[in-house]
């Protein structure tokens, strides 16, 4: 591919014509399903809206009054990027809150590791409830949400897809879930850490749901930059984009997601043994960029990771990208890794307490690698078996995912990657 190549000849390459025709925008065509698992649900979101079905929303009111439809389908047109916490944390504080007195109350020196109690974390409980109520908006089941402008999205807030089925979500972009009253839990990693609530976009228990061409990050206030209190910097972020409680039949496509630490999780928990046979999810065409670890860190499901492109500037901003975890059955192929060379190839998947991972067709920094056997050899200890245990084929065509151009792949997922524009 000569330097040349505009980025439409790319996008066309990569099979992701625009949206954005003459200004405008409109859902994908009636045609256009997902590929992976979202596409055996049968995933449609709001397809077959009536016409008076079909919201422009361009503020919070107009966002609130389309989702009163409920369960009926629906297509909502997002044209601006709306914030959902736009009042900051004293909208929320509840009057007997101070950060000041918290920290000065629950510091270890005195208080020791005992989770906290009494008034005070009473009262963070209460404000961090009110925060709840405007940052996380409610996905009703039958739903199309779309970005029809440049820019469109959502920012300090995100989305709650609880116990739902067949949603699309496309061409929009998630900013800065900020979790203004986050938890300090005082023997998590044994020195205590601050926990946030709020993911940009949450699946708890939803099936049937198609992610497709959104962008992710922490917009302008990272975790790395904020203040350290009771010994451990603050964070104020969660996940970009989790998959838990028992959510099934997912895929994420063409999606970009951006500097941030703990990106994706998939499976709540180690215990959680009612997710065996569900946490079906694909991810394909993703750029995960800057971000340090779980992309994804997977627990029970059947996850196929397909030509993806993960890459950092630096080294520090590299953890692992693929988290084998309890019972997980990861398969990975034709996915490409672009990384600073200190980062060594055993560095590409980290074991938690899984025992499965399949690897094919992987390049590191342009070069063939064998993910697994890179592991390996650094932990000649620790067994990892290649038998993932099912395989996408027997699933869905599978072969539809995976790249006709493997030597540009990279490429196109950059260009093609996060909201369409013409």
């Amino acid at each position: 591919m000569s330097p040349s190549l505009k980025r439409r000849q790319l996008l066309a390459l990569a099979g992701t014509a625009p949206l954005w025709l003459n200004g405008c925008a409109t859902p994908a065509p009636a045609g256009e399903a997902p590929l992976g698992w979202a596409g055996i649900g049968p995933t449609t979101g709001g397809a077959g809206a009536r016409p008076e079905h079909v919201f422009d929303v361009h503020d919070r009111a107009g966002l609130d009054a389309a989702l009163r439809l409920g369960d009926t389908p629906k297509i909502i047109r997002v044209h601006r990027f709306i914030d959902l916490c736009p009042d900051g944390p004293e909208a929320f504080r509840d009057p007997a809150f101070d950060f000041d007195a918290f920290d000065r109350a629950y510091d270890p020196a005195t208080w020791g590791r005992d989770d906290p109690r009494g008034p005070l974390e009473e009262a963070r409980r209460r404000s961090a409830r009110r925060q709840a109520e405007a940052a996380q908006l409610r996905l009703p089941s039958n739903t199309t949400l779309v970005g029809a402008a440049p820019g469109a999205g959502f920012e300090r807030g995100g989305l709650l897809l609880d116990k739902v089925a067949n949603i699309v979500i496309r061409d929009l972009r998630f900013s800065d879930a900020y979790d203004y009253f986050p938890e300090w839990q005082p023997r998590d990693n044994g020195h205590g850490e601050w926990n946030s609530e709020y993911d940009n976009v949450s699946l708890r228990g939803a099936e049937r749901v198609w992610v497709d061409h959104c962008h992710f990050d922490d917009g302008r206030r990272p975790d790395r930059l904020e203040p350290v209190r009771l010994g451990q910097r603050v964070q104020h972020h969660d996940g970009l984009l989790d998959i838990t409680n028992g959510s099934d039949l997912v895929t994420v496509s063409w999606c970009r997601f951006q500097a941030h630490d703990k990106t994706m999780l998939i499976g709540s928990g180690d215990g959680k043994a009612g997710d065996e046979g569900r946490l079906r999810v694909t991810l394909h065409h993703n750029h995960f960029h800057g971000c340090k670890e779980r992309t994804p860190r997977v627990r029970y499901g059947r996850v196929h990771v397909v030509a993806n492109l993960f890459s950092a500037e630096r080294a520090e901003d590299f953890g692992y990208s693929l988290g084998v975890g309890w019972h997980s059955r990861l398969f990975s192929e034709h996915n490409r890794w672009e990384l600073p060379p200190s980062v060594p190839a055993d560095r590409l998947i980290r074991r938690l307490k899984g025992s499965a991972f399949f690897d094919r067709d992987s390049r590191l920094n342009g070069q063939p690698v064998d993910v697994l056997a890179a592991w390996q050899a650094a932990h000649p200890g620790e067994a990892l078996t290649a038998d993932a245990g099912w395989h996408p084929d027997e699933a869905y065509p599978a072969a539809a995912l995976r790249p006709a151009d493997p030597a540009h792949l990279a490429e196109q997922i950059r260009a093609g990657a996060g909201p369409r524009r013409a």
